[in-house]
């Protein structure tokens, strides 16, 4: 219940016009003066209610703010998942190139064993190198079948790998 602080007949009498006018009876228990205890304590009483409506719209206020931050940590996390997606697409992108590209030069091979009725890496030459410009070179068709199988199947574990990881969370 609000309460209202009356400090002379003048004012009451605003009050009462101003009721009126808005449509609200006067009450019959409002007294037109009150002793100076009584004029504190409802003095308190409002600003005791004021202060409360106050805080009361505080909290509103807060909560809005960890609202906007729990968007902004939302919009960091899913352009952090986009940008580790995006990575992982261009994984699978150079991987899928590698593997057609041996897959491709086994069958140009093929073909050209084929037609001389020899092994498929007859021929062909094996050439590691480093920084240093050390080299390892094999001509050996054996071996050269065992790295090109072993990458070929390195690339599709790894392939395979990559592609189960890209997934959007549900």
């Amino acid at each position: 219940m609000k309460t209202i602080e009356i400090n002379s007949k003048s004012n009451l009498e605003n009050i009462v016009k101003n009721s009126v006018q808005n449509g609200v009876k006067p009450q019959d228990n409002v007294k037109p003066s009150l002793p100076q205890e009584k004029q504190q304590d409802k003095t308190i009483d409002t600003k005791k209610e004021a202060s409360s409506i106050a805080e009361q719209k505080e909290p509103k206020a807060a909560e809005t703010a960890p609202k906007l931050e729990k968007l902004a940590l939302n919009l960091e996390s899913t352009l952090k998942l986009v940008e580790e997606l995006h990575r992982r697409k261009i994984q699978r992108d150079k991987l899928i190139d590698t593997i057609d590209t041996l897959n491709a030069f086994e069958v140009a091979q093929k073909d050209d064993a084929e037609e001389t009725d020899s092994n498929h890496f007859q021929g062909c030459v094996l050439s590691i190198g480093d920084d240093k410009r050390r080299e390892f070179i094999t001509k050996n068709p054996y071996i050269i079948k065992k790295v090109a199988e072993y990458i070929n199947t390195l690339c599709m574990d790894r392939l395979a790998e990559i592609e189960g990881e890209i997934q959007l969370p549900a």
